[in-house]
C-alpha cells in the first residue's frame, strides 16, 4: 500500500512540473491568461461564428461545423465554467437544471348536449424533466496565447416524462364510447367515439453515469477571452425503468364504487427498460466554443 501511495505521488508531481501556464500581457501591459481565483463562463462558438460568416456573404458553408456544438456529449442547453484554483489549474462544472411543462386544451362536442355548438374541454398536461451534472480537473500549460489543456470529470445525467390526459365526455352505461381526442403525443390529430383511451404515460425516467478524460486548446484571441475545442475519451452507462401507459374503458360488468354495476376500469401497460454500456471518444465533429474570464 505503502508503495502505491509513493507511486501516485510522484506521478502527481511529475504532472505538476509540466503542468507550466507562464503568463503574458499585450502590449498594453493587460494580463491576457486567467490566474487563480478567476471564474471562466463558457458558451457555445457556432453561433457567432455563422452569424460572421453570413455578413461576409459566406452563407453557403459557413455551417459545415452543425449547428448547436458545444462540449456536445451533454447538449447545448448545459451551462459551462471553470475556476482556477492556481495559475495552472482549474475546477471545470457542468450544470443544466431545465423543467418543461406543456398543457394542451382541445374542444370536442358534447355527448349530452343536443345543441352542436356545446363543446367540452380535453386536455393534456406533460412535465419534461432534465438533470445534467459535472464536475472535473484540468490542467493547464503553454508560453503564449495558444494554451494546452487535458485532465479528467465524471458525468451524471438524469431525464423523466410523465403525461396525464383528462377528457370532457365521461363512459356511461349509455355512453360506453364517448367522443374523445385522439392525442398525437401533446397535439391533437382528430377526434373520435372512443371505447378505449389513454390516461396516462410515464416513460420510468432515465439515469446516466460516466468517466471521461479529455485534451484540447484554447487559443486567446483578447485578454481573459479565447476560443476554444477539445477532445475526450470516455466511459459510461445509462439505465432506463419500465415505462408504463394507462388506458382506460367502460366495463359495464365492473362494480362502481356505489355498488351499482359498470364502472370505468383502467389497463396499465409496461413498455420496455433499457441498459447501455458504452466506450468511445467524443467531439469529432467539431464543437467549439468561447470562454470568458472575469
Amino acid at each position: 500500500m505503502k508503495k502505491i501511495i509513493g507511486v501516485s505521488t510522484a506521478l502527481m508531481l511529475t504532472v505538476a512540473s509540466f503542468a507550466q501556464n507562464e503568463q503574458i500581457q499585450n502590449k498594453n501591459g493587460v494580463d491576457i491568461m486567467p490566474v487563480q481565483g478567476e471564474f471562466g463562463v463558457g458558451m457555445n462558438a457556432i453561433p457567432a461564428l455563422t452569424y460572421i460568416g453570413d455578413i461576409f456573404g459566406l452563407t453557403g458553408s459557413n455551417t459545415s461545423l452543425d449547428q448547436d456544438k458545444f462540449i456536445n456529449y451533454f447538449g447545448s442547453q448545459t451551462l459551462f465554467g471553470k475556476y482556477m484554483i492556481t495559475d495552472d489549474n482549474a475546477i471545470r462544472v457542468h450544470l443544466r437544471y431545465g423543467q418543461n411543462n406543456t398543457t394542451t386544451y382541445n374542444y370536442v362536442f358534447d355527448d349530452n348536449a343536443a345543441n352542436p355548438d356545446s363543446l367540452v374541454t380535453d386536455t393534456y398536461k406533460g412535465k419534461q424533466t432534465d438533470l445534467n451534472i459535472g464536475l472535473g480537473y484540468e490542467f493547464r500549460r503553454g508560453k503564449n496565447r495558444l494554451r494546452g489543456l487535458y485532465g479528467g470529470e465524471i458525468l451524471y445525467q438524469y431525464s423523466k416524462f410523465h403525461a396525464n390526459y383528462s377528457y370532457g365526455n365521461g363512459f356511461g352505461k349509455t355512453n360506453a364510447a364517448p367522443l374523445a381526442t385522439q392525442w398525437s403525443g401533446s397535439s391533437p390529430s382528430g377526434s373520435a367515439n372512443m371505447g378505449q383511451r389513454i390516461q396516462s404515460f410515464d416513460n420510468g425516467g432515465s439515469n446516466g453515469l460516466g468517466l471521461r478524460v479529455f485534451a484540447g486548446v484554447e487559443y486567446y484571441i483578447a485578454p481573459k477571452i479565447c476560443l476554444g475545442t477539445e477532445f475526450g475519451w470516455g466511459v459510461g452507462g445509462s439505465w432506463t425503468k419500465h415505462g408504463t401507459t394507462v388506458d382506460e374503458t367502460w366495463d359495464p360488468a365492473a362494480t362502481a364504487s356505489d355498488g351499482t354495476t359498470g364502472a370505468v376500469v383502467t389497463h396499465q401497460t409496461q413498455q420496455f427498460n433499457q441498459n447501455n454500456f458504452r466506450i468511445d471518444t467524443d467531439n469529432f465533429n467539431g464543437a467549439l466554443y468561447f470562454l470568458f474570464w472575469f
